[in-house]
Order: C-alpha cells, then structure tokens, then sequence
C-alpha cells in the first residue's frame, strides 16, 4: 500500500535540528549557554536524518516508535514525531501500525519472569498442575503466528504453555498489524528492529530475528545501519526536553 503524501513534506527540513523546538527563543536560549555544544547536537542530528538509505517517512517513523515503545515512553517526543511523520508524508494509518506493532514488546519481559516462577515453584516444594501437550487454544495461537509471521522463538513456548488463553490474546495482538497494516512487511521489521536495538531495550534475541527477516525482505545494510544511527539519537533527547523546559 502506498502512503499518502503530505502537503507539509516539501515544506519543512525535517533534518534539522531547529525543527525539534517550539520557538526560535529556545534555540537562541541555548546557543546562548554554549553555542558549540548546540552546533555539535545539530550536527549529530543531522548524520543519520540526512542519511540516503531510508526514506524520511521510514525515518520518522522508526523514531516515533522508539519513543513510544513500553521501555521509552515520552510524551513530548510522541507529541513532536506524531507531526513529524505526517510531515514526511506518513499518515495516520501508519502511526496506528507502528503503535499495534510495538505492544508485543513488554512480553518480552514475561520470556525470563514466567521461566523464574516456574523454578522458584520448584524449589518451594510447591505441586505443578499438569499442563496439556495438545491445548487447542494455544496450537491455534501458534499456528497463526507462524503463518503470519513466519517464524517462531523458543522463549514463547513457557509463556504460550503457562498461560494460553493470554498468549492467544497476546498472538491476536502481535498478528493485526501485519495481516491488516498499511506499512509493508520490510518497513515492520524495521520498526522491530528500531525498538530492538534502543539503549533503553537492547534485547538480543528479538534483533536478530528482525534483522535476519528484514534482510529477507530485501534490506540493505545502509538501512538497517541508519536504523541503529537513530537509536543513537535518542540521546540528543534529554538535551531537548531540559532546552524547552529553560526556554520554551
């Protein structure tokens, strides 16, 4: 599916580092302290957003659900890249794609606590309840999962087992977007792998999964490198927020 265009795309230089403050005030407020420390942010700003392997569109957001993922949440941010996005030429289908698509990420944290109860019950002496090999409802979930999307990671299989009704839910959740979304497969993977590789959620296993699909897609190395380019930037954002709370 092809996104629609923005009026707002050709009119606003989405690589520059001005275009994330709310009026010039703030950026003359913080030249003001230190204007090599602002000419340094801008610059690092600008490698990755004036990068040629992504498109603007991908770019934007990729870096909208950085900030909106379970690990990073940041109000302003989101406020900021919403208005970003559309003005690279994304539309209001794709955000809600990217948001359906991020869910499955504070699962992630149930892959070492469900596999901790379960030896800590152990340990306690405490009595297993016996749990079915053949459960209809989580064969169900798996099997649409696989089909869907077109892999499945051991780490699941604790979680599917302890609690099927909430991973068929859980696999409900993780299927919509790429059986329904108006981003394409490859532009998903991408968003995995933007959430994947964030300092605030490095998590391995589900990066190498997303890579290796990605590249299966037809990826190039360029985009999956300026993928890891963004993450990077997320540390520009604290200087950001405290610039608009001193001056904005």
């Amino acid at each position: 599916m092809e996104p629609k265009k923005s009026s707002q795309s050709e009119s606003v230089d989405l690589t520059s580092f001005d275009q994330l403050f709310s009026r010039p005030a703030v950026i003359e407020g913080m030249k003001g302290i230190s204007k090599t420390s602002y000419e340094v942010a801008a610059q690092f700003w600008r490698a990755p957003m004036a990068g040629k392997h992504l498109t603007p569109r991908m770019k934007e957001l990729i870096y909208f659900a950085m900030h909106a993922s379970a690990s990073a949440l940041n109000v302003d941010a989101l406020r900021r890249q919403q208005k970003r996005v559309l003005a690279a030429g994304g539309t209001r289908e794709d955000i809600v794609d990217v948001l359906i698509s991020i869910v499955g990420l504070a699962n992630h944290a149930l892959y070492a606590s469900v596999p901790v109860l379960e030896q800590e019950w152990t340990a306690a002496d405490k009595v297993n309840e016996d749990l079915p090999d053949d459960n209809p409802t989580l064969a169900a979930a798996k099997k649409r999962f696989i089909e869907i999307r077109g892999f499945w990671n051991n780490e699941r299989e604790p979680v599917a087992r302890q609690m099927p009704e909430y991973f068929a839910a859980l696999s409900d959740m993780s299927t919509e977007s790429w059986y329904r979304g108006s981003l394409t497969r490859k532009e998903r993977e991408f968003v995995c792998i933007g959430i994947d590789c964030t300092v605030a959620h490095t998590y391995e296993p589900g990066l190498r999964i997303h890579i290796k699909n990605a590249i299966r897609e037809g990826a190039t190395k360029g985009e999956i490198l300026e993928i890891f380019q963004l993450a990077a930037l997320m540390g520009l954002e604290g200087y950001v927020l405290t610039a608009e709370a001193m001056f904005g």
